[in-house]
Parts: C-alpha cells; sequence; structure tokens
C-alpha cells in the first residue's frame, strides 16, 4: 500500500537524503478532537476526569504519529501541508518502510484510518488503575488487540471537516526519545530509527 506525505521542498530533500521522517506528538495536532474522545468509567479509584487528563498526557509524551493520506492530488491538501503548491508530495510504501508491522507500530498503518465525526465520541471506556495509568508508554511497543480502543480513542478520531485528508496514521513508541518534542533529532528504540 502507498501512503503520501505532503511537505515542503526542503523537507522532502531532508526525507529522501537521510531516509527519515519525522512523527508529532498529540498536542502537536491541529484537531480539537485530537485526544477528547477519552472517557473512563468512574470506578472511585481515579477520578475520570484525572485519568482522562494522564492518559492524553503520557499518551503525547510517549508516542509519536506520523500522519499520512490515501491521495496525492488534493489542491487543499497542497495548499495545507504541501507549502501553498509549492512543496512536494512524498510516496511511501508502507510494508517497504516498516510502517505496516504489528511488531514495531502500536497503531500500524493498516489500522490507522482515521474516523471522521461531526462529534466527539462520550462511550465511557473501563477506568485504569493508577499503576495502568503511570505505565502507559514504559514497555509498550507493539500492536496490542487489548490496547487498541484506547489507541483509537486517543490517536484516531477528528471532526468531520478534516475528512477530506482521508489521513491514516501510524504511531510508535517514542520513548527513549530525550530530547525536547521541539527539536529535530535521530534516534532508535525498538520500535525503528
Amino acid at each position: 500500500m502507498i501512503l503520501y506525505k505532503y511537505v515542503s521542498f526542503k523537507t522532502a530533500v531532508s526525507i529522501v537524503k537521510n531516509s527519515t521522517i519525522g512523527f508529532s506528538c498529540l498536542e502537536d495536532l491541529n484537531d480539537p478532537f485530537e485526544g477528547a474522545s477519552v472517557h473512563f468509567e468512574d470506578n472511585g479509584d481515579v477520578p475520570t476526569s484525572l485519568a482522562a487528563n494522564a492518559v492524553r498526557n503520557r499518551m503525547s509524551r510517549k508516542f509519536g504519529v506520523l500522519s499520512l493520506t490515501r491521495t496525492p492530488l488534493n489542491p487543499t491538501m497542497w495548499s495545507h501541508y504541501g507549502d501553498d503548491h509549492r512543496g512536494v508530495v512524498i510516496g511511501i510504501d508502507v510494508e517497504a518502510a516498516n510502517l505496516n508491522s504489528s511488531k514495531t507500530s502500536l497503531v500500524p498503518a493498516k489500522y490507522g484510518d482515521v474516523i471522521y465525526s461531526s462529534t466527539i465520541p462520550t462511550k465511557q471506556l473501563p477506568q485504569l488503575s493508577t499503576e495502568q495509568l503511570m505505565a502507559i508508554g514504559n514497555e509498550v511497543e507493539s500492536f496490542e488487540e487489548q490496547d487498541y480502543e484506547l489507541f483509537k480513542r486517543t490517536f484516531l478520531y477528528k471532526s468531520l471537516p478534516w475528512n477530506y485528508e482521508e489521513e491514516v496514521r501510524v504511531v510508535k513508541n517514542i520513548n527513549s526519545h530525550s530530547s525536547s518534542r521541539y527539536s529535530e533529532s535521530n534516534f532508535e528504540n525498538k520500535s525503528g530509527v
């Protein structure tokens, strides 16, 4: 499967020259729905709003998101992400780039279709214990079916007006990444380079 990334010419040169691509933190994504679909049942152990905020915070700091699209010829995408029509669209074979692997991605491309909705989902997830909340991102390196609903709610919901993007996301663990989320750097962990 080929997915696409709209970038500036300068970024495209860097991607091709270095065979690398950047992942973003949850809090750097631009839709108000980002991470807002996380709601927990009240079990009395941890207040639900505190649990939801803790999950969003840990998810943003421990996981990186690569946003790709199914369409290389969308004029709105060119305007928003392709440096006002002066940039480049790079086609990425997700199999060859190891972005479809359930062993190296928490959300591989094959499970990363963004869900566009006019309302934020409110169905409550089972409450996590304090220990489970603190463990988010510590050891998880690969896709695990029992965690998919939480990752889907955190990373794969966007508001309906963004549906023109036809977005597919890949989520990887960046836990061993020690520099600032605003700096450019290379790192390697079990999820890859």
